[in-house]
């Protein structure tokens, strides 16, 4: 693929290659129904950590993860809710898509920043494989 053609296709608003990997910020218009249509664009930070620009734009998975980004997410969002006691309430909303060229996330993983915890800020990452299947356990982080 093309890095204009994936650009369009994410509609990506910055790109930064650094040596360590590639991260772009991506606008997508969200699944909720706002008042304002700037509310309603969500950002995702999409990191590619250890790729170079050449190795990143010769994913094969770029057009499918986008096709396949609500379902995904849901599923992600379910295996959460499964994790988390029923008695806390917590509001979802994927933040990140990260890529590690370790294999530390499987193929990749969909990021949520729940925010303040008592064991810290807490992030929760939910991995999937090469065949878009969720990886049962849910990582959670503290920052």
């Amino acid at each position: 693929m093309r890095k204009s053609e994936l650009m369009t296709l994410w509609n990506i608003e910055s790109w930064t290659e650094e040596p360590y990997g590639v991260y772009f910020v991506s606008r997508r218009l969200g699944t909720n129904h706002l008042e304002n249509e700037a509310q309603a664009f969500q950002k995702i930070n999409i990191s590619c950590t250890s790729y170079t620009e050449a190795e990143v734009l010769s994913l094969p998975m770029w057009e499918q993860l986008f096709v396949q980004l609500d379902k995904l997410d849901q599923l992600a969002q379910e295996l959460i809710e499964q994790e988390i006691p029923q008695e806390e309430s917590i509001v979802l909303t994927l933040t990140d898509i990260m890529l590690d060229k370790s294999g530390c996330y499987d193929t990749f993983a969909l990021g949520y920043d729940v925010g303040e915890s008592p064991a810290g800020h807490l992030y929760i990452l939910v991995s999937f494989d090469e065949d878009f299947t969720a990886q049962q356990d849910v990582i959670y982080e503290t920052l």
